[in-house]
């Protein structure tokens, strides 16, 4: 009768935590990153979060101005909003080789979206260039990295689960063996 009521505790544990495998992920802000260049600030974004070789993604910039910010504590940084219009270029690289661009452009609102595809995983670097941006007029250059994996990324999560799985049942088989071998002495 323990032994049954033992097996039903262990199997209604291993229920609960299998969700847990199937909802594990990478680091929340992987491909998200923003960085400030005197009043602006550009921040860009990926979805899916980690982007795959060969398959498409959404790529976001978003430029904010803390200039017009109509806040006392703009000194602070602490309050932006995003600008009416801005001019940027985006320049791709792929191990320090320039492998697609996006001519400069105006855009209306403070917010850029496109539809993207990387065909080789590692690391990339996205260059935005924001034309005009300056105190004289001059571009500001921000730089951005964005990781993209192949295709087999989430194998490794199934593999870990698998194996958490196995030494879960080898702990079991164990505790159980352990328990008839005393039984029979």
């Amino acid at each position: 009768m323990t032994k049954l009521v033992f097996f039903l505790i262990l199997s209604l544990l291993a229920v609960l935590v299998i969700p847990a495998f199937q909802s594990a992920s990478a680091h929340s802000e992987l491909n998200s990153d923003s960085e400030a260049i005197g009043d602006y600030e550009v921040q860009i974004a990926t979805i899916p979060e980690i982007p795959a070789a060969d398959e498409p993604f959404k790529l976001e910039i978003r430029v904010l101005n803390y200039a017009s910010s109509s806040n006392i504590l703009n000194s602070l940084n602490t309050q932006v909003s995003e600008v009416d219009h801005f001019r940027m270029g985006i320049k791709i690289f792929y191990n320090d080789q320039l492998i697609d661009s996006i001519p400069p452009q105006d855009y209306r609102g403070g917010q850029f979206d496109t539809t993207y595809v990387f065909h080789e995983s590692g690391n990339h670097i996205v260059e935005v260039d924001l034309y005009n941006a300056g105190k004289n007029g001059e571009t500001l250059n921000y730089e951005f990295n964005v990781t993209v994996l192949n295709v087999f990324g989430p194998l490794f999560t199934y593999i870990i689960s698998a194996g958490g799985l196995g030494c879960f049942g080898l702990i079991i088989w164990i505790l159980i063996t352990k328990k008839k071998i005393k039984a029979k002495h």
